[in-house]
């Protein structure tokens, strides 16, 4: 029993509504992201590089069923088979290259700089490798199957008589990576929790009024024995060189805390981002499994949510993007409200009247005591000042 020409025709629908919504997502994407360089954070710029990959799958959603009305050997269904088996992957790949930040930030100590010059890598891992595997399924072809790419139901991808290949080369790599990320971001976020909740039960243990206390201690016996001697000059050396050093003790843990929320808050927006990602394979995964235990009976309900789920990538992340930058629209939009009220021309936001130190503030020092609180020293960088919307 085969799906009707009514429920044919609402999981279209489905598929045009939701390529629409993605590359209008995209485009938001894009626009505000090259319109300032406040949204240029680590988690935006990765998910800016992700949403090029959300557009062409959108627009592989767009064609909707007129490739397999068109016919199996049309150039309009091997273009949409093309499409959906290149682009539509590359989502979880780009999750997984946001986990492998997080590793080689918080365990290899890699800087922003060094981030930076890994992203020419994620590229040619999200979109080489997927490149590759779409081409050659593109170029196979045998007598008793015919090719590859076809008619499938909702779309034009991998044909029935080649389903065991949809698992094999479209959902088997895509749950493989899923599997290594969700790892990473698992243990990267137990240890930072764990770090950071030591680090701050440290923090509020040290004695507030303690420095000055033992400044006065020290300072009245230095200064009775340098009565006798030459001077007050030793007890007024002596005593700032105490002060000082409790100051930087207290500091330091600040320091430390403010390192631990930036890295808790890239791997916060990170994981959304990862969630969205199964989110959005989940039911076809589920349909698909179904279909090849039940190939002659295709449910309505979960095609209808695959098709739905897969062509709203690009808007899920807009979304993602949106809330990981909610800061810096809520401070762009109270520039242009007092240029309006002042009437003159608005001032430039460059982010730092948003939320939180991102990755690229954090750098890692063997150098700095971290006391008992921590294996790791960290630290911001130097150079950066603590902005509230870097993110």
């Amino acid at each position: 029993m085969s799906l009707t020409d009514k429920q044919l025709r609402a999981i279209a629908i489905a598929e045009i509504v939701g390529g629409s919504a993605s590359l209008l997502g995209f485009a938001f994407i894009v626009t505000t992201y090259c319109a300032s360089t406040a949204f240029r954070k680590p988690v935006n710029r990765l998910i800016f590089y992700a949403s090029f990959g959300n557009a062409f799958a959108a627009v592989a959603s767009l064609m909707s069923r007129d490739g397999v009305i068109a016919g199996p050997h049309s150039a309009l269904c091997q273009a949409q088979a093309f499409f959906i088996q290149y682009w539509m992957p590359t989502d979880s790949l780009w999750s997984f290259c946001m986990a492998v930040n997080i590793y080689l930030t918080f365990y290899r100590r890699y800087s922003a700089e060094d981030i930076k010059n890994l992203e020419k890598w994620y590229f040619l891992f999200c979109y080489g490798l997927p490149l590759i595997l779409a081409t050659t399924l593109s170029l196979i072809k045998t007598t008793g199957r015919g090719k590859i790419y076809g008619p499938a139901l909702i779309w034009c991808s991998i044909t029935e008589p080649w389903q065991f290949l949809r698992l094999v080369c479209f959902y088997g790599p895509v749950w493989v990576v899923s599997i290594a990320t969700f790892s990473i971001y698992a243990t990267a976020g137990v240890r930072i929790y764990r770090q950071y909740g030591a680090l701050k039960t440290a923090k509020d243990e040290l004695p507030v009024n303690r420095a000055m206390s033992v400044t006065r201690s020290v300072s009245f016996d230095v200064t009775a024995t340098a009565a006798k001697g030459s001077g007050s000059g030793p007890s007024m050396l002596y005593s700032t060189s105490i002060e000082s050093q409790h100051s930087r003790t207290r500091s330091g843990s600040d320091n430390q805390a403010t390192t631990y929320n930036a890295m808790w808050s890239y791997l916060r927006y990170s994981f959304l981002f990862f969630l969205a990602m199964v989110a959005t394979w989940l039911p076809s995964f589920v349909n698909r499994v179904y279909g090849l235990i039940n190939p002659t009976k295709p449910k309505f309900g979960l095609n209808l949510a695959g098709a739905l789920v897969l062509s709203l990538q690009g808007l899920w992340n807009a979304i993602i993007y949106t809330s990981t930058a909610l800061p810096i629209f809520k401070a762009q939009w109270a520039s242009i409200v007092k240029s309006w009220s002042h009437r003159r021309p608005p001032t430039r936001v460059t982010g730092g009247e948003a939320a939180d130190l991102w990755l690229e503030d954090v750098r890692f020092d063997n150098r700095y005591d971290a006391g008992s609180t921590s294996s790791l020293a960290i630290r911001p960088l130097e150079s950066s000042v603590v902005q509230p919307g870097d993110v």
